[in-house]
């Protein structure tokens, strides 16, 4: 017998509904989006379609009509709730912590599908850092020593808890010859968890560049800024271009690290941003 799909794990309210649909569709003959509507008290037929093509937002007193209608209940229907006001957030820190919501009111089994512990992993430096680290010769997990070979500003308690989670949900393993390998690829498939956990990862960066240009000595970093015209057609051959080099880059310092040479770990940032709007705003 088919089951209702469960509200956990989902990270877009308007999938959820797209499968709940498709379940009632395939488990009840002649259901419609007017079946739907009916349950809820709308009046329109087609306002579940119209929410799950994204023309349309769940609003305040809409809400508690889909709960109905979708027979949710005590911790499935907060869920629910709380999805949709994540979806329609408008800032990145109410974003945030309504997944950080989520997260709690999901069964730890569920979790991760939720994909919380890469979402952790791009929270803070420290986490993309240490990983790193862990591949330097002579890298010893011990936070005295790690805080030691660090310029970022972070205490000892961070350290430990960074290395801990590391550790623990296998981002960096110790074989049995004392050294550290480190898992290959970080994978966040949900759009938008994704892109929330990457533009709070470049805000954390960002904000460490800002400490930089007061800790470190101009023989230590390279800081530098350009502006200059461009036709707008050629924005996206610029960011082409910018990716290109990144991984020029990255090319470049795999090829330059060879055994028993002293390495440091190198954190390089590039942004680039139109300041001026189109002539058709």
């Amino acid at each position: 017998m088919m089951q209702t799909p469960s509200i956990y794990g989902y990270t877009n309210y308007r999938l959820y509904l797209a499968d709940y649909y498709q379940f009632r569709k395939e488990s009840k003959r002649g259901y419609s989006f007017r079946q739907f509507s009916q349950a809820a008290g709308f009046s329109a037929p087609n306002v579940l379609k119209l929410v799950m093509d994204g023309q349309r937002n769940i609003s305040g007193p809409s809400l508690d009509k889909f709960i109905q209608a979708l027979g949710l209940t005590a911790g499935p229907a907060e869920y629910f709730r709380c999805l949709v006001q994540m979806n329609q957030a408008e800032g990145d820190a109410e974003r945030s912590a309504l997944y950080e919501k989520l997260r709690k009111l999901t069964p730890s089994s569920r979790r991760y599908e939720l994909e919380s512990d890469a979402v952790e992993y791009l929270s803070h430096w420290i986490y993309p850092v240490l990983r790193e680290m862990a591949l330097l010769d002579g890298f010893r997990d011990d936070p005295y020593w790690i805080q030691r070979r660090l310029n970022g500003r972070i205490d000892l308690k961070e350290i430990v808890a960074a290395l801990n989670f590391l550790k623990k949900k296998g981002f960096i393993q110790k074989r049995a010859d004392g050294h550290f390998e480190v898992k290959d690829d970080i994978v966040i498939t949900s759009d938008e968890v994704k892109s929330l956990a990457i533009r709070t990862f470049h805000r954390r960066v960002l904000e460490q560049a800002m400490e930089a240009l007061e800790d470190l000595s101009v023989d230590q970093r390279e800081f530098g800024a350009l502006i200059f015209q461009l036709p707008e057609q050629c924005l996206p051959e610029l960011k082409q271009k910018l990716k290109s080099f990144r991984k020029e880059l990255h090319q470049w310092a795999l090829e330059q690290n060879q055994p028993e040479q002293d390495k440091a770990v190198v954190q390089l940032n590039l942004q680039m941003f139109p300041q001026t709007k189109g002539s058709d705003s």
